[in-house]
């Protein structure tokens, strides 16, 4: 096994290189014909009772050989004739009599295997033998089951057979075109090095993958919900079932009510000292010092575990419940928990900051009381909370227990304001320090600006970051963090933004999956395999607007925030920089030679430049200004 060891100011740190684990040093590769001038060349073998994960790893890797090579490999069950060379897909008695059994996998790891006349795809997977239809996305795994056997295949199709993935749609798929495919290797052992990998889905992508910040008339229809789940799929996102979020919002249901109000159906008991005393009406917060309150969370947890399903506005997932207050700082002003978190006491660490520990001995000593009463009864199971606004940084008078997990915040984009990411990277070693052993994650702001823009109803300038996520993985992996998810560029309508988020989606998951990977040369081979022949016009496009994105000198003089109309188009999109990038616009035009490649500027030109430009021109006729 190759491994590394990373020094840097969070210690040092052993990673697996690239292939993670290794056939035995000088083994000689084995060379397979998969597809010969135009014909197969090999069948893809199945179990009888594969489990979805290998049936819908058998038909990618079928689907993608014939993008490839315009040749269907057969798939077949065990006991079928195979014609040529064996591809064995999953676990089965023939993966069985070569030693290879899905039982021997860890958690996500799974193995390429080259053997004379063989091919070996698989992993661990979910015993899920249920209906598979390719057609129908509703018969697929689910994102955060086991399916090894699927990440066996992507990883192959990537390594041996040079498949990208850079949209959800075939545009974005980029493979070479052969009527012969000889793949060659030994064996690759492995499982991506961060272990929780999610992007908020939720918010589905526009069918022209363009979409809009501005409202229009109507809704943008959605993208074929197969096409956005495969893309998920492809770049392996899943792992480890977890959600954390704020997940007290149905105790409002369940224990308040209005005076005079008819409870709803959730209702179950009156119990306003479990809410945040001191406030007229509806209460912002909880009363987190209530003993009440920690018993019924520590209840509905119990209830979670042992099967009892979740409450209404609970977060959970797998072995994970989460505990999270309200989206706010208006705290309980109660005795007890004004002691605590009273306005008289600021924060001392993160001061001026939205990320701050104004709060955090409060809310973790009400975290701390629920994991351990949890703790008593189901020692294997976790607490998962965020660190967060006011209590970004652990606690400094409690020992957190070992069964919690925390997911930190960070304006990861906001790449312009050094000292929110000084402060960032504060809250990160203070985690560091609190425990190497507990398992960390991070939710990542890729929202802003476009976040702004929506609330606001503008365009804003792009926030291009993909050298800047290089570094910061680079960090994040020499931390030790477990896991990490972002939230991506929001539309209006409820959409995300697939071309704001572009090359930043698959850096962010190409080196969650393995830090080795040169993230600069990720850059650099974008360009070069998705826009061919007018690779240079558009990196030197990108590359102007995320040098002039991440710049503070941009930006208005002690500018801290986030971007606004007047920052987007008074200061960022500028009329010199607008008539350059019109410039580098019109010499992409003219090189795009494929179809293809006039394809993809194409794209581009509808959903970045022509949403910059009238982005621009909205801000010039609303202010009547000349511009700069």
């Amino acid at each position: 096994m190759l491994r590394r060891t990373i020094r840097s100011g969070f210690g040092a740190m052993v990673v697996l290189i690239g292939a993670a684990a290794v056939s035995a040093a000088g083994e000689s590769a084995v060379s397979l014909d998969l597809v010969r001038d135009g014909k197969p060349a090999a069948t893809i073998v199945l179990a009888r009772e594969a489990t979805r994960s290998a049936r819908l790893a058998a038909a990618e890797l079928q689907y993608h050989l014939r993008k490839i090579t315009g040749a269907a490999l057969v798939i077949v069950d065990e006991g079928q004739r195979v014609e040529g060379n064996r591809v064995l897909v999953g676990e089965s008695q023939a993966t069985a009599s070569l030693g290879v059994q899905a039982a021997q996998f860890a958690p996500q790891e799974y193995l390429i295997r080259f053997g004379p006349g063989t091919l070996v795809l698989i992993g661990r997977d979910k015993p899920d033998h249920g209906k598979f239809d390719y057609a129908d996305a509703g018969t697929f795994p689910s994102l955060f089951d086991e399916q090894g056997t699927c990440y066996a295949v992507y990883d192959f199709l990537e390594r041996h057979c040079q498949v990208r993935w850079y949209l959800p749609t075939e545009l974005g798929l980029v493979c070479p075109a052969t009527a012969s495919l000889r793949v060659s290797g030994s064996e690759l052992r492995r499982s991506p090095a961060m272990k929780y990998r999610y992007v908020h889905i939720g918010y589905q992508i526009p069918l022209d993958l363009c979409g809009d910040t501005v409202r229009g008339a109507k809704p943008t229809p959605v993208l074929p919900w197969r096409e956005q789940i495969l893309f998920a799929m492809r770049h392996r996102l899943g792992g480890t079932p977890l959600a954390v979020n704020h997940s007290l919002y149905g105790y409002y249901d369940r224990f308040w009510k209005e005076a005079g109000a008819k409870p709803g159906p959730a209702f179950e008991q009156f119990h306003p000292e479990f809410f945040a005393q001191g406030y007229q009406g509806k209460p912002p917060q909880m009363c987190y010092t209530n003993p009440g309150l920690v018993r019924q969370v520590v209840q509905d947890a119990r209830d979670y575990f042992d099967g009892k399903g979740a409450k209404p506005g609970a977060v959970a997932m797998g072995d994970f419940f989460a505990v999270v207050p309200m989206d706010n700082s208006a705290y309980c002003k109660c005795p007890r928990c004004v002691a605590r978190v009273g306005e008289k006491k600021p924060a001392t660490r993160g001061k001026g900051e939205f990320s701050n520990d104004r709060a955090s001995n409060y809310l973790f000593a009400f975290v701390n009381e629920v994991a351990r009463e949890v703790k008593r009864s189901h020692p294997q199971k976790r607490i998962a909370t965020i660190a967060y606004s006011s209590y970004a940084y652990p606690p400094t008078d409690v020992k957190l227990e070992s069964n919690i997990w925390v997911k930190l915040c960070l304006h990861a984009r906001n790449v312009y304001v050094p000292a929110l990411q000084e402060n960032d990277m504060a809250i990160l070693r203070a985690w560091v320090a609190e425990s190497k052993e507990r398992p960390k994650l991070l939710w990542l702001y890729y929202c802003f600006p476009s976040l702004n823009a929506v609330s606001g109803q503008f365009r804003c300038f792009p926030g291009f970051f993909a050298h800047a996520i290089v570094r910061q993985m680079r960090v994040y992996h020499e931390a030790g963090i477990y896991g990490i998810s972002y939230e991506p560029s929001y539309l209006a309508y409820e959409r995300r933004s697939p071309l704001l988020d572009q090359l930043e989606y698959y850096v962010t998951w190409k080196l969650a999956d393995d830090p080795s990977r040169d993230g600069n040369a990720l850059i650099d081979e974008f360009f070069d395999r998705y826009y061919g022949s007018a690779a240079a016009p558009m990196k030197a496009f990108y590359e102007r607007i995320e040098q002039t994105y991440g710049d503070p000198a941009c930006y208005p003089p002690g500018f801290h925030t986030h971007q606004t109309e007047e920052v987007a188009w008074k200061y960022l999109g500028t009329s010199s920089r607008m008539a350059e990038l019109g410039r580098l616009m019109e010499q992409a035009r003219a090189a795009a030679k494929t179809r293809a490649e006039k394809d993809r500027v194409a794209l581009f030109d509808k959903g970045i430049w022509q949403y910059m430009r009238a982005g621009r021109n909205a801000y010039l006729q609303r202010t009547g200004s000349p511009g700069r």
